[in-house]
Parts: C-alpha cells; structure tokens; sequence
C-alpha cells in the first residue's frame, strides 16, 4: 500500500468518524430549530401548474446543498425541516414555461415562509447558478459569463450527448471528427482543449492517462444520461478548479431527485442503423429527507457511413441525498460509461502538393476512395485535383473506453456563519486500442496489436465557508489527489510488450474570498490557489 492511498484511507476514516459524532450531537435537535418553505407555483391565470420541479439552494454552502421536489395536482409545494435561521434560494421550472427563481430569502428558527410563483410562457429565464462562484447565486449577482443548458432545452433538442448540447453556447467551440464516439474538443474563447475544465457535480473529471491529465479522450462518452443542467462558465476558473479551468468550466449537475416517484422512458431510432434508449427514475421519502435519481442509457450505430462504422455507449448515471439532520447531509453519485468504435484510417495528402501558400482540401472522390480501400495503390488511382483521401476503412481498428466516477460529500452547517464540506472522489479511465493487419494505413504485419492505458485519481477535498458580515463570504479549501497513469503495449510478438507505472501526488490550497456591495449589485472576488507536486519514481 502506498504512501497515497494510507492518506487517503486515513482522511476518509475521519470523516466516518465525524459523520457519527454530528448525528449523535443532534439527535435531540428540536423541531423548534428548524423551519418550512412552501407555497405554489401558478401560471399567469393563477391556475396551479401541476408537476413543476421546484428546487432549494442553501446560499453560500461549500458544498452545494441542493433539494428538489414536484408540485401536485394544486401546484404545491414544500421543503420542512430546514436548517434556520440561513438563507435560501428556490428555483421552478415547467414544461413550456420559463425557469423563475427567487431573491434570496432567509427564514428563522420556527418560521413558515410562503413563496408562490407565477411562472410565465418561456422566454427570459431567471436562473440559479453555481459553478461561478461555487456557491449558489441568481442571475444579478453572478459577476462572470455564464451559460446555463437546462433539461427541458437538452430534451426539447433531443440531444444525445453532452458536447452536442454545448454547441449553441457563445464564446465556445465544440468540434467533432466523425460521427458518433469519435475524438471531440471543447475550446473556450480560442484557448487550448486542455484549458477548459469539465466537472461533475462541482468535481473534477479528467482522465490521469492523458499527455495534459484532461477531459479531451472521454468528451465523446459523455452522453445524457440523468442530468439537471449543464452549467458553461466562460473565463477563468482556475481558482477554484484547478489548472485546466484557465479558460474554462464545464460543470454537469445530475438531477436532483426528490418528490413523489416518477419516471421516464425514451425509444428512437433512425438511418445508418442507429438507436437510442435512455431510462429515468426519481423521488424522495420522509418529507424529502432521503432524496434519488437514477438514469441509464444505450446508444448504438450498427453500421455507420461506410457499413463498417459501429459505435455503441451504454452509460448510468445516479444521486442519492440523505438529510442527517436539518444542518447536515450526507451524498452520493456515479457515473460509469462504458463504449466501442471502429475507427478509420487517418487522412493523408495525395498529389503534387505546392511546397507553400494555401492549399484547398479537396476529397478523394468515392469511387477512386473504394478502390484504394480493396486494395488499389495511390500511384494506380485517377486522383484528379484531389489534394488528399478522407478517412478509408479499416475493418479491424477499434477502441474501447470505459470510465467510472464516484464521490461522497458531508456537509454541516454548525452554526449560521459557518460551514464546512468533505468529499472524495475516485475516478478510474481505461482505454484500449486494437489494430490488426487489415486496412491501407501504417498497419502491423503478421498480427495484431494492442495499447491498453489506465488511469485511477482518488481526490479528497475539505472546504469551509465562513461569513463575516452579510455581505461577505470567505472560502478555504485544501485538497488531496493521488493519481496513477499505467500504459501497457502488446506487439505482433509474445516477447514485444512493455510497461509503464507512473503515480504522483499533490497538496492543493485555495481561497476565495467574495465581497457583495451596492445592495448586492456589484460583487468584488479575489482567490488565490497554490499547489505542490511529487512524483515516484516511475516504473518500467
């Protein structure tokens, strides 16, 4: 066992530790010291608007506190045993009309406090946003470029995967080399892959086998699957997220949960042997208490463009929420995928190519494109103008990827001024590519090879809010990541394999300290971040 994972073990115990003593301190907790918000969300006819998700945020929280629940046939709604006196937001959302959501409210111990929406045909939404500041905000305060994707516009574009959702965003790039499951990109405000972080649920996700320790091999498995919204932050963010947020942030937020049990199912398919599938389940028990959400999903092409393209991704997603007591909660999620492709040969240039100035792509044509993948040389072929042949088939090219990404968060809020949330998180990448003698590329002979690389990132995060005046919150953090990259390579023959084991740890400290003025319409933040890196000797 290494020095890493003792840490880890060692941290993750305490928290089991205080995780029981906090449950045993407030067992005696007085429903006195608690407090209820409900109320109803109408339309503008006043007419109950039955089946609206309505959600709490716990403003200013270190760890985002968050609980959703559905509307009844009247419209109504309600959130008990709430942590008091504090402050909160409360976002509605319904089919066909626009998000609403609320200034900040803050309740005492003991109080029930009414908030009745009126939601109005979509349009100009009010939302609650997060990944900005890390802590909940609505749209007046948030003092950076943010763009929030709800579900019902992903569903309303029946978007299959994440980056697709992403198109739309300004300031933002997403390209894709294929169809469905080939390498995609997201570039923020023309910076590098690398410098746009991607999270769930506030986490880092990225994958340790990378030459840049990013997101970039695993955008392309990220298919909706049981998701709120998807939060674009663009401009730094690095303060908060780390080094791949300079120009930044992508954040995935699975669906909440909570209300009464619903669920939903979704069948399509279509041409070049495509289908999809995606089921959903979520609700609540004990007056909220205990909150869920679940989702699973399959995407498969069978056959692709040149009959020999096959994609498959199957992929579950899930939150679970236990309210220990009013000022406490314990939480859960994952998030696995696992997929396939064939992948084609690279392009390359063809003809007598100008040794400078601009040189216009034109395509091999079909006919000449099928003759050359049965087999024709490049110097038998009528190229014509071409400049260069697109993708050719390669029927024994494939990969496979798989990832899987688990986190459990407590938070407590002790007292009204201060709070404090612990998390780990463990991430673990694989991907596999196989390449056999077939196809018109740089092939191998006599056989077939294979590169395997593993990524694992195990990450502990421990982070405290503390509000010195109302206007003012102070955030400091302290992370722990210990992190493994192995690559492993078979050749044609048995003895041509090699191995390499590389693992590094880092100690990150953080703090962010935020300033609201002028009745809250002017914000003033300023963090710092700093971070220590020490690698073992690598193995081989």
């Amino acid at each position: 066992m290494n020095r890493g994972t003792v840490i880890t073990n060692k941290l993750f115990l305490s928290l089991v530790i205080m995780l029981i003593c906090v449950q045993t301190g407030s067992a005696q907790q007085a429903n006195g010291d608690t407090a209820v918000i409900g109320g109803r969300v109408v339309d503008s006819q006043n007419a109950g608007v039955a089946g609206a998700i309505v959600t709490l945020y716990a403003r200013g929280r270190a760890s985002v506190d968050r609980i959703a629940t559905v509307t009844d046939e009247t419209g109504a709604y309600r959130f008990a045993r709430l942590a008091a006196p504090d402050e909160y937001i409360v976002e509605a959302e319904a089919a066909g009309f626009a998000r609403f959501a609320s200034s900040v409210n803050r309740v005492e111990r003991g109080q029930t406090r009414t908030l009745d929406f009126t939601l109005e045909v979509a349009g100009v939404n009010a939302e609650v946003v997060v990944t900005a500041a890390g802590a909940p905000q609505i749209v007046d305060e948030v003092s950076k470029a943010v763009t929030v994707i709800g579900r019902r516009e992903i569903e309303e574009r029946d978007e299959y995967s994440i980056p697709e959702a992403l198109r739309t965003v300004p300031g933002l790039r997403v390209q894709q080399l294929g169809g469905p499951g080939t390498l995609t990109s997201i570039r923020s405000r023309g910076l590098r892959n690398q410098d746009t972080a991607i999270l769930i649920d506030g986490l880092r996700f990225r994958d340790a086998s990378t030459i840049n320790g990013d997101a970039l091999s695993f955008l392309s498995d990220l298919v909706v699957t049981n998701i709120s919204r998807v939060e674009v932050l663009r401009g730094s963010g690095s303060s908060l997220y780390g080094t791949n947020a300079i120009g930044g942030v992508v954040n995935i937020v699975t669906d909440e949960g909570g209300g009464p049990v619903r669920g939903s199912v979704l069948a399509e398919g279509g041409s070049l042997g495509s289908f999809r599938g995606r089921a959903q389940i979520a609700g609540g028990s004990a007056e909220n208490r205990f909150i869920y959400s679940a989702g699973v999903t399959h995407l498969n092409t069978a056959r692709g463009i040149d009959e020999n393209d096959a994609a498959r991704n199957t992929g579950g997603q899930g939150r679970a929420l236990f309210q220990l007591t009013p000022t406490a909660t314990l939480s859960a999620r994952l998030y696995a995928a696992d997929a396939f492709l064939q992948l084609n040969d690279n392009p390359q240039a063809i003809g007598a190519l100008p040794a400078s100035g601009v040189i216009n792509a034109v395509p091999l044509s079909l006919a000449e494109l099928r003759r050359f993948e049965a087999g024709t040389p490049l110097d038998a072929l009528n190229i014509g103008n071409a400049t260069f042949v697109p993708s050719s088939d390669d029927p024994d090219d494939s990969q496979a990827t798989r990832f899987f990404t688990g986190a459990l968060v407590f938070a407590h809020r002790p007292t009204e001024k201060f709070g404090y949330a612990i998390s780990y998180q463990e991430l673990r990448t694989s991907r596999t590519f196989r390449d056999g003698p077939g196809g018109n590329g740089f092939e191998p002979f006599g056989g077939t090879t294979r590169n395997d690389f593993y990524g694992r990132i195990g990450t502990l995060n421990a982070r405290m809010d503390f509000q010195p005046g109302r206007a003012n919150l102070i955030t400091v953090g302290y992370e722990f990541e210990n992190e493994n990259y192995i690559n492993r390579t078979l050749g044609v023959s048995a003895g041509d394999v090699s191995r390499v084991d590389v693992t590094e740890r880092s100690h990150t400290f953080f703090v962010q300290n935020q300033l609201r003025l002028m009745n809250d319409q002017l914000q003033l933040s300023a963090a710092f971040r700093a971070q220590r890196f020490a690698l073992d000797e690598p193995q081989f």
